[in-house]
């Protein structure tokens, strides 16, 4: 009778590493593409976030024939530091958490009763293409949006509108500037853009205390020269680098850019209510133009 001998099937150890080796292949050929898709949605994420907040700034001009201020502060009659995205909350359905506050309160003194608004941070005020949110010093919440306040150094002159910045954008100490005063036209200048978070004590992106959510049109988006800010609230990373120019907010001299983690630019939101993605490539000229109201400067062909 004869015997059969069994063979015995199964990868050798060559052919599992021929496998291994084609799916190494697949997955960093696909990863790219997944990676690609995911900013993709987030970009666009980003940018729904940015239109409502120009429909709320819209939906503030219609009430009050302005757009909000930048920042309240006189020293005096009004010590709240009030940003303008605390006063956008009831215009991005967030009335509730509006109410909480206490204006005769100072969102810059934390702990205080307005310490549950300053630690919030909303989704509609936070970029998914950036880190998460974190909070400075455990008070204040960052996101990602900060108003055009013009060509700084935003400074601590509240004495006037005009007195905090260099050449006047949009959004400043104590100021009530509305359409009308938009000589330059809407479709020509920035309401907001958007700023990146950095860990930490950082307070670039706090989003209700002034030095957090207004930026400069001094330097292009992404620009690689350090943003000029408080040094005790400046930790620099290699996207969002910083140099500590001043001690305190009573010697303020803020230039904080325009960044993002999207490739090639940032979004930005007009005075007209609509959106653009302007490219790191804008020239400075074209982007010191987007961020006054009335100078007249003829927009570049790269706008």
């Amino acid at each position: 009778m004869s015997r059969f001998v069994p063979i015995r099937r199964g990868f050798t150890l060559i052919e599992l590493l021929v496998v291994i080796a084609i799916i190494a292949v697949l997955i960093g050929l696909l990863l790219p593409a997944v990676q690609k898709v995911r900013e993709a949605a987030s970009r666009m994420k980003c940018s729904n976030n940015l239109k409502q907040l120009g429909i709320g700034l819209h939906g503030y001009h219609v009430v009050y024939e302005r757009f909000p201020p930048g920042y309240n502060y006189n020293g005096t009659t009004d010590i709240s530091e009030a940003t303008w995205l605390f006063f956008l909350l009831p215009y991005v359905e967030q009335q509730a958490l509006y109410d909480k506050a206490n204006l005769s309160l100072c969102f810059g003194q934390q702990p205080n009763a307005n310490g549950v608004i300053s630690a919030n941070m909303l989704p509609v005020y936070s970029c998914p293409s950036d880190v998460p949110g974190n909070l400075a010093l455990l008070y204040y919440g960052k996101g990602n949006y900060a108003a055009n306040g013009g060509i700084g150094p935003m400074t601590s002159n509240f004495t006037s509108p005009l007195g905090s910045i260099t050449t006047p954008g949009v959004f400043l100490a104590n100021g009530r500037l509305g359409i009308k005063d938009i000589t330059d036209g809407t479709s020509n200048t920035t309401a907001a853009s958007e700023v990146l978070k950095a860990p930490g004590d950082d307070f670039r992106g706090v989003m209700y205390y002034p030095e957090g959510p207004i930026y400069q049109h001094n330097r292009t988006p992404n620009t690689s020269t350090p943003d000029d800010f408080r040094t005790s609230s400046c930790v620099s990373t290699v996207k969002a680098p910083c140099v500590g120019t001043y001690t305190a907010y009573n010697n303020r001299a803020v230039i904080m850019s325009a960044r993002s983690n999207h490739t090639g630019g940032v979004n930005v939101a007009l005075c007209d209510g609509s959106l653009r993605f302007v490219t790191n490539g804008i020239s400075q000229t074209t982007w010191q133009a987007a961020g006054t109201i009335g100078l007249g400067e003829p927009m570049g062909s790269d706008w």
